[in-house]
Parts: structure tokens; C-alpha cells; sequence
């Protein structure tokens, strides 16, 4: 008897491990998407490490960390105005290996984005780093000051993890130009 409350007990505490490192996944996307802009550098980086995210290159003008967005691994590079304030953040997706589902999750963010602040076309654009590939991207202008780009690389898709930016299969971009 002590044997199955033992065994429980460890399948409860693994259970709550588990949701615990689930909810850091998903928790990284909360921060950024919540960080305003203005925000110091210090408060940036602070938000971003409660979340879960790692710092992994630190800079006065930038500040670049990795974790999660939504259960995908994710780069999130941070600008800040004179080294102060945030004026652009911007998250980078590595593919899981599933292209269907990476192209469902680029669907429901432009849906989402499409429903928060009118409909964008995703216009096709060439791929910076092979003009033979094409992206589809989307832009919205939700204030005069505020961009908001997300780009979506199909061809990222089809493979696994890769170390440069250009092998993330989404990128969000958020920029604000009021102070420059």
C-alpha cells in the first residue's frame, strides 16, 4: 500500500514538474508580447529572465535572449533608443520538423493580427539570403509609429534546428519610430 502512494505521489510531483516547465514554454510569448515600448533595458532583460528566457549575447544597443514563443524555440532580439529605451523587439521561430503545423501557426498569428488591427495581405517578397525563395509577409501599421511585420519562410520548415536567423521558418518584428 505505502509502494502505490509512493507511486502516486512521484506521478503527481512529475505532473506538476512537467506543467510548471509547459507553462515557462508559453510564458516567454506573454512577456514579449507584453513588453511595451519604453521599457529600460534592465526591465527588458529582468521580464524576459522570469519568463524563462536566457540572455544570450548582451549589449547596451541590443539585447538578444533565447526560450520559447508558444512552444517553439525562439531567438528574441530586443533594440533600445540611445541605449535606453525599447523602440523594437523581435522574435525568430525555429521549426519543429512539422511544416503543416508551422504554416497553421503562421495562419492563426495573421488571423489574429488581421482581427487586432485590420486586414493585411500577405504579399509575397523575396527571400534576403536566396533570391531564388520566396516569403510571405504581412504588415500592419496599428499607430503612425508603430510597424508591425510578420514574414513567413515555408522553406524553413521542412528542417530541423539551425543556428541563423535565416532558418526560422517566422519572424515577428514590432518597431516604433517616435524618438528617431
Amino acid at each position: 500500500m505505502k509502494k502505490i502512494f509512493l507511486v502516486m505521489f512521484l506521478f503527481i510531483i512529475s505532473i506538476t514538474s512537467n506543467a510548471e516547465a509547459a507553462s515557462k514554454i508559453s510564458n516567454s510569448a506573454d512577456a514579449f508580447m507584453s513588453l511595451p515600448f519604453g521599457h529600460s533595458y534592465a526591465r527588458t532583460q529582468k521580464r524576459m529572465e522570469r519568463s524563462g528566457a536566457k540572455v544570450l549575447t548582451p549589449r547596451k544597443e541590443s539585447l538578444t535572449m533565447e526560450g520559447f514563443f508558444e512552444g517553439y524555440p525562439a531567438v528574441f532580439i530586443f533594440g533600445f533608443y540611445k541605449n535606453k529605451l525599447l523602440n523594437s523587439k523581435s522574435v525568430y521561430l525555429q521549426s519543429m520538423g512539422n511544416a503543416e503545423q508551422d504554416k497553421n501557426f503562421y495562419e492563426a498569428m495573421q488571423k489574429g493580427y488581421n482581427a487586432a488591427f485590420n486586414s493585411s495581405k500577405a504579399n509575397p517578397v523575396t527571400n534576403t539570403r536566396n533570391a531564388k525563395k520566396i516569403n510571405l509577409q504581412n504588415v500592419w501599421t496599428p499607430d503612425r509609429y508603430t510597424t508591425i511585420t510578420l514574414t513567413y519562410n515555408p522553406d524553413a520548415s521542412k528542417r530541423l534546428p539551425g543556428e541563423s536567423l535565416s532558418e526560422k521558418f517566422l519572424q515577428l518584428i514590432y518597431k516604433y519610430d517616435k524618438w528617431e
